[in-house]
């Protein structure tokens, strides 16, 4: 049978090097930890009182810090193509490499400038060569009527920016 290894430092002392296997702390190391904690706590503050979501991850992250009416409508943005054929496609990231969230991002810029859309046109084209000529792409936004805290199968679309090739 072993025995536990006996303490041989005085109570309330800190350990040693020995009996850590450490270095203590230097008084620079010590101003630099304090230093940079500090900052980084400055900067959570200022950016939960001050900020917006852009300022990740210092920001105070609105989003999710929301909550909607029981009844308020839900809205969802999408981009679609149609091609020479009519069929009109949604972008998704498989098939296009663009995210949803990259084009809720920029629903002012598309909403001032619908040329701009004819990027999301190059990407579908990158991503699907064989397909047939894109003619136009859309944002939609979809409206999905709440009722009670559920959704009723209800819903309006809005196209927000068109650009046509």
């Amino acid at each position: 049978m072993t025995q536990a290894p006996i303490d041989t430092e005085p109570p309330g002392e800190p350990p040693t090097e020995a009996a850590t296997g450490r270095e203590p702390l230097s008084p620079r190391g010590r101003a630099t930890r304090i230093v940079i904690t500090v900052l980084g706590v400055a900067l959570l503050l200022a950016g939960t009182l001050f900020g917006t979501d852009d300022h990740f991850p210092f920001g105070p992250f609105r989003m999710f810090a929301t909550t909607n009416e029981w009844s308020e409508p839900i809205s969802i943005a999408r981009a679609e193509v149609v091609d020479v054929e009519g069929r009109t496609i949604v972008l998704t990231e498989g098939n296009s490499g663009v995210r949803r969230a990259e084009v809720e991002g920029q629903l002012d810029r598309f909403r001032r400038e619908p040329a701009a859309l004819a990027g999301l046109a190059d990407a579908y084209r990158a991503h699907n060569p064989s397909a047939p000529k894109v003619v136009r792409v859309a944002v939609v936004i979809r409206h999905h009527e709440i009722s009670r805290s559920g959704p009723t199968g209800r819903f309006t679309d809005e196209t927000v920016a068109e650009w046509t090739a």
